[in-house]
């Protein structure tokens, strides 16, 4: 229970819902007892991503400029330098499965469904990491890119459809170099697309 606790208020703050919240508003949104739920902040403060405030309420903190500019810079180095390494690996199945998740992302936009277009979008960069395999890749971009979606940022995704719209076509530029075995020309795409988190 306490890890389902910790997905959902860690969604909550992805989709940009609020910024302050408390443990009573917690225990009558996800309906659970207070146990999983005090477990699951505490993690999440041990984490970075809010800041408990005895007899105040429960604050979801935000990435300076700096911080956040430091995170894009870490998974560019991770994400085009695996791309480097993947491109001898890449095979067929590969690409298939890289075009189903940008369909997937389409739908999603097409739906309107936020949480399951960002979910997609991080799959596709997800995706790209686990046909090299490096763990420990896998794991410092995880922790990123959660990092990255504050509820500010949620906020400011949620109404600039056409930036959500733009990653879509990123990704399908990506992809397309990589078809054309152009891995310099997908890499440097990689890059700027990332590179566009900082503005």
């Amino acid at each position: 229970m306490k890890d389902i606790a910790y997905e959902k208020i860690k969604e909550k703050m992805i989709k940009g819902d609020e910024g302050y919240t408390s443990e009573n508003t917690l225990v009558q949104e996800l309906n659970m007892s207070r146990t999983p739920i005090r477990e699951a902040l505490n993690r999440l403060q041990h984490e970075g991503f809010l800041k408990i405030m005895p007899n105040r309420g429960i604050l979801f903190t935000e990435l300076s400029v700096e911080a956040r500019n430091e995170l894009i810079d870490m998974r560019i180095a991770i994400e085009t330098y695996s791309l480097e390494l993947a491109a001898t690996r890449i095979t067929a199945d590969h690409i298939k499965e890289l075009s189903g998740i940008i369909n997937m992302q389409e739908s999603a936009y097409v739906a309107d469904d936020f949480a399951d277009l960002i979910e997609k979008d991080a799959l596709f960069h997800h995706y790209l990491l686990e046909i090299v395999g490096n763990s420990q890749f896998i794991k410092m971009y995880r922790q990123a890119r959660e990092r990255q979606f504050t509820v500010r940022a949620g906020k400011w995704l949620k109404h600039k459809p056409d930036v959500l719209q733009t990653f879509i076509e990123d990704h399908k530029v990506i992809l397309n170099a990589i078809i054309q075995k152009d891995i310099p020309a997908a890499t440097r795409y990689l890059k700027e697309h990332l590179e566009k988190g900082k503005l």
